[in-house]
């Protein structure tokens, strides 16, 4: 994460895929709150090649993806299969950007754990805090 100016930061991101192409993977998310690592408030598993087809699949995945903007900022989006890197190219986190999920005031945390042909590949771990 850089930071850009007072209170923006931006994300820079490359996925290099080791055995491209890429025809099945699937992300489970969990979040909860941040210290209550036994009680999450929402979780899920999303085939990804299906949900970028159609994103209706699953209201609160699709509440992430655009919160996280990433049909502008990455080349993640379209459909499966994935024969180049992933990227995620100036994806900018101010004061401006909303979360639209019925959730309170205070600290979480986004785990994402990603699977390539059922096989763990990747866990990332996003801490947000939330305010007025």
């Amino acid at each position: 994460m850089k930071p850009v100016s007072r209170g923006v930061k931006e994300v820079n991101m490359v996925v290099k895929l080791l055995q491209p192409p890429v025809t099945n993977a699937s992300l489970r998310v969990e979040i909860l709150r941040r210290g209550y690592t036994t009680q999450s408030l929402y979780h899920f598993e999303i085939d990804c090649c299906k949900f970028i087809v159609s994103k209706r699949r699953n209201p609160i995945a699709k509440a992430i993806y655009n919160f996280l903007r990433l049909a502008t900022y990455s080349n993640v989006n379209h459909s499966c299969p994935y024969n180049h890197d992933l990227i995620i190219n100036h994806l900018r986190f101010d004061k401006d950007l909303n979360l639209h999920l019925p959730i309170g005031k205070g600290e979480y945390v986004m785990k994402m754990y990603w699977k390539i042909s059922n096989i763990l590949c990747g866990i990332i771990d996003v801490i947000m805090h939330i305010t007025d």
